[in-house]
């Protein structure tokens, strides 16, 4: 991700921190928007969604390689706390998607490809029609557990680790990760 990139979305988000999405205008944000020929609001979201993308990465070095259902738990806790850091503005967001949810559909294919991008560095396997449905789980899991951390005020997040860690763990009767 190019420095103007991150720099167009750490600026959107500041503007989230105190404004709703639907009061945001492109014209607050010319100067970075016209370097990056953004035409739309939804293209700043992709590319919030881009940058969490790109910092997780950055964020993983500490990963321990251990069991797939334990590494999907790690990364997603990354990414929870990540978006921690920028929570004021990601909860406006959620406030304004849940008002407004037909316009998060144009949203979900980059949400997609966060999922690949956290099934990859989970190193599932993705063969076959199984790998299809693990890809399905952890998108309905990603929106299930962002459902609680929106919900939860504690600074160790730990209703959404017990959370997450039980969906995990039911679903892996089912369909298991490794």
């Amino acid at each position: 991700m190019d420095k103007t990139k991150i720099e167009l979305a750490k600026k959107t988000l500041k503007l989230l921190e105190t404004s709703s999405w639907d009061k945001i205008k492109l014209t607050q944000l010319k100067n970075v928007v016209k370097k990056q020929n953004i035409k739309n609001k939804n293209e700043l979201l992709i590319n919030i969604n881009r940058y969490f993308d790109y910092l997780l990465k950055k964020n993983l070095s500490d990963i321990e390689d251990s069991s797939k259902k334990d590494m999907i738990f790690e990364i997603l806790m990354v990414r929870l706390e990540l978006l921690n850091s920028h929570r004021k503005s990601i909860k406006n967001l959620i406030s304004y998607f849940v008002s407004n949810p037909h316009k998060f559909i144009k949203l979900i294919p980059s949400f997609a490809e966060s999922i690949i991008l956290i099934s990859t560095l989970a190193d599932l396997d993705f063969k076959g029609i199984k790998s299809i449905y693990k890809i399905k789980i952890l998108f309905i899991i990603y929106f299930l557990i962002i459902y609680t951390w929106n919900k939860d005020e504690s600074n160790s997040l730990e209703k959404t680790m017990t959370t997450l860690d039980s969906y995990l763990s039911n679903i892996e009767k089912y369909i298991k990760f490794d």
